[in-house]
């Protein structure tokens, strides 16, 4: 079923977005919702990747690169998190690779924090990559002018309390990402298996860090990492995966005890961008902001900095402000009273608020039922004696999935590093070289000397290394799409920031489309290097 370009399903006749891929194909991979212990690819990702190697082969003979198709190489595009900065960037990187021929060369696409909320948006389209431009269209006039309805918001705050399991993520999720976003999506993950397996785009990896192990091990340890594709949800120290439409349910011992709903989207991008959710980072900080917010208080506040109080008093700083549905009467009161105003059920607001106090008060994000409880063969006694996991955004560990790609069984050759972080253009580098090394995992030797300046970066730096993928590692603000206004592109394109007009959006889509069309000879020439290094290792 193609992509409905006509009308919407709202009356209003534009970009139909609505998720109709997947559906037939998602249901030779529910089975009965076994755990899977196994450090292989998951059966879907086998499929779509195999599919879209047809599809990078025909994209490298076109470009004067052929090769036979097992020595088809394996290239992923890293998203960095960086809040909306991120979503919109890797959307202009996305297109200007599609208008310089490259984008089809690509296997996988994974991202981390804002990265991943456009992924999340574009994976709603069977065949994204050739509607990048209306896509575009859609996600300004997203940005740009739709409403915050507080009716919406609370409905969904009202009906995720009912799950025993709610927590501040849903809270987040359905007030503040979506007053960024401007849009719900109740659609569901395992829906974009279609346009995974299809061929016609990268195979997408979603990012997230289990909390609870990344404040007792570190970020540099598999075991702090969980991904989620269209297929599995996964521990990636473990291998351990369940499908998809699964996440979420409760298990014991490996068998499913109950079928809870899929998560829907808007709390995946939620869950996804709470870089706000680990507790040791944040929890003083972000209790007297969120009680502010709570109590209908919102005090202007013009400056802010990723490590200080300022960045959460910026989280309420420019926030949309609620739009009401016609038949909702104008109500001039609190946050509360307008909730109670909205929905009149006064057990269900009982029940959020009472739900959302116990969770700020001990700052408790990302709850979900663990499918490894009481699960045998696993070596983590705290983690199988545990009925729930939490889950945040990755950004707090390292702000690019390199750990993710970098699975052997994915067999990744060149990666495409697109930073969209907040200060340290080089930070999420120096990370991944130094979780290979603790790990054993083959990285290039990043010299640091290449590094130091920071606040003047250029556009790409690339690291090779025997053995070890190729990395292309690009800056978004630099001294060749801004020289001399890193900084200040820097402050005025800041990570928290919450709203965009349509100029801004436009200067940040063409920063990042610079950094493609000011490279493309580099990375058709890395291209080349990692295919002719693919056919000496197959003729050898």
């Amino acid at each position: 079923m193609a992509p409905n370009f006509g009308a919407n399903g709202n009356g209003d006749g534009g970009l139909d977005i609505s998720p109709k891929w997947g559906m037939e194909t998602s249901q030779k991979y529910m089975g009965e919702g076994k755990v899977r212990i196994s450090y292989e690819l998951s059966e879907g990702e086998k499929l779509g990747t195999s599919n879209r190697k047809v599809q990078v082969k025909k994209c490298l003979d076109s470009l004067g690169i052929p090769c036979n198709l097992e020595d088809v190489p394996n290239i992923a595009i890293l998203g960095a998190g960086g809040g909306l900065r991120a979503m919109i960037a890797l959307h202009g990187t996305l297109q200007e690779l599609q208008n310089h021929g490259l984008l089809d060369t690509i296997m996988y696409l994974c991202g981390v924090s804002g990265a991943t909320w456009c992924m999340s948006s574009l994976y709603k389209n069977g065949d994204w990559a050739e509607k990048l431009q209306a896509l575009e269209k859609h996600m300004c006039d997203a940005l740009t002018k739709s409403g915050w309805s507080l009716k919406k918001a609370t409905e969904m705050l009202l009906e995720a309390a009912k799950d025993e399991n709610y927590s501040l993520t849903e809270f987040w999720a359905y007030t503040v990402i979506y007053g960024m976003l401007h849009e719900l999506d109740k659609g569901h993950l395992s829906e974009q298996r279609g346009a995974s397996e299809s061929g016609n785009n990268p195979y997408p990896i979603y990012a997230a860090v289990d909390e609870q192990r990344f404040c007792k091990v570190t970020e540099y340890s598999p075991e702090t990492w969980f991904e989620f594709t269209p297929h599995e949800a996964s521990f990636l120290g473990y291998g351990a995966s369940v499908p998809m439409e699964y996440f979420g349910s409760e298990y014991k011992k490996g068998e499913l005890k109950k079928k809870r709903e899929e998560k829907n989207m808007s709390y995946l991008q939620g869950l996804w961008g709470s870089c706000i959710g680990s507790k040791e980072e944040n929890e003083k900080v972000i209790k007297d902001i969120f009680f502010d917010f709570f109590q209908g208080k919102k005090e202007p506040h013009s400056s802010f900095s990723v490590t200080n109080k300022s960045v959460w008093e910026g989280t309420l700083e420019g926030f949309p402000a609620p739009t009401l549905e016609p038949e909702v009467g104008i109500m001039d009161c609190s946050i509360t009273g307008e909730m109670v105003s909205c929905i009149g059920s006064a057990v269900d607001l009982a029940r959020m608020l009472s739900k959302t106090t116990y969770n700020l008060w001990h700052w408790i994000w990302g709850t979900n039922s663990n499918f490894l409880y009481k699960y045998s063969g696993i070596d983590n006694l705290e983690l199988v004696n545990n009925k729930v996991f939490s889950l945040v955004d990755a950004g707090i560990a390292i702000n690019c999935a390199y750990p993710l790609v970098l699975r052997p069984d994915r067999k990744v050759k060149l990666i495409l590093s697109f930073d969209y972080g907040p200060s340290d253009p080089f930070q999420t580098l120096k990370q991944a070289a130094k979780y290979c090394e603790k790990n054993c995992i083959p990285f290039p030797k990043v010299d640091e000397n290449l590094l130091q300046d920071t606040d003047n970066p250029s556009d790409c730096y690339i690291f090779r290394g025997e053995g070890a993928p190729t990395v292309m590692h690009f800056p978004l603000f630099n001294k060749v799409n801004c020289p001399g206004y890193v900084k200040e592109w820097r402050f005025l394109f800041t990570p928290v920031r919450f709203l965009y007009n349509e100029g801004d959006i436009h200067k940040l889509l063409q920063s990042a489309r610079l950094n493609v069309s000011n490279n493309k000879d580099k990375i058709l020439q890395e291209i080349k290097h990692v295919v002719a290094c693919s056919r000496k290792k197959g003729s050898s």
